[in-house]
């Protein structure tokens, strides 16, 4: 196992063990999650800038993150979980679709798988209403950063991964995934 394969298991499972931390002990969410889901975000933006790339690991992270912090929110119910699965599933779905027309009609990638599985993750998080206001904070974004470089919009190579985390975790926090009452 490569070094890097060793820290994204190590890194899952710390985000599998502070999410069932964060599901089970009411209250334990209140700075673990916000801290946790900032790390990991971190990573994704760091490695998506880096090298256009988002480990399979800070994905899986950020999704079982989003999990319980879910579940704390919602329930630990057996529909409470479908529920918030059912979002990753629907997000992950509608970028993935998004991935394959932009490849069939230009022939090369337009995204990577990274940033599908991190929409599924997202989506988890904060339901697809929420990840609806995250993609367009995060293209919104890309466009006034490739506006501001001066680039070439039909050109311009953005990491889209770098600024969907962020975006998601904004709405998140800001209550603007319409999951909360």
């Amino acid at each position: 196992m490569s070094r890097e394969t060793a820290l994204e298991a190590g890194a899952f499972a710390a985000a599998v063990a502070a999410s069932a931390l964060i599901a089970l002990k009411p209250g334990a969410g209140d700075v673990l999650a916000p801290v946790a889901l900032a790390l990991v975000v971190g990573w994704i933006v760091w490695s998506d800038v880096k090298s256009f790339i988002i480990p399979d690991g800070a994905a899986a992270a950020l999704g079982a993150l989003a999990l319980g912090v879910r579940l704390a929110a919602d329930g630990l119910t057996p529909a409470s979980a479908l529920f918030a699965l059912g979002g990753g599933l629907a997000c992950g779905a509608a970028l993935w679709a998004v991935r394959e027309i932009y490849y069939r009609a230009r022939g090369h990638d337009g995204l990577g798988f990274g940033d599908v599985k991190l929409a599924a993750a997202a989506g988890v998080l904060i339901g697809p209403a929420g990840f609806a206001v995250a993609l367009l904070a995060a293209s919104l974004a890309g466009l006034a950063i490739a506006g501001l470089r001066g680039g070439a919009l039909r050109t311009e190579k953005l990491p889209l991964g770098a600024l969907l985390a962020p975006a998601a975790l904004g709405v998140w926090a800001l209550g603007l995934d319409g999951l909360t009452g």
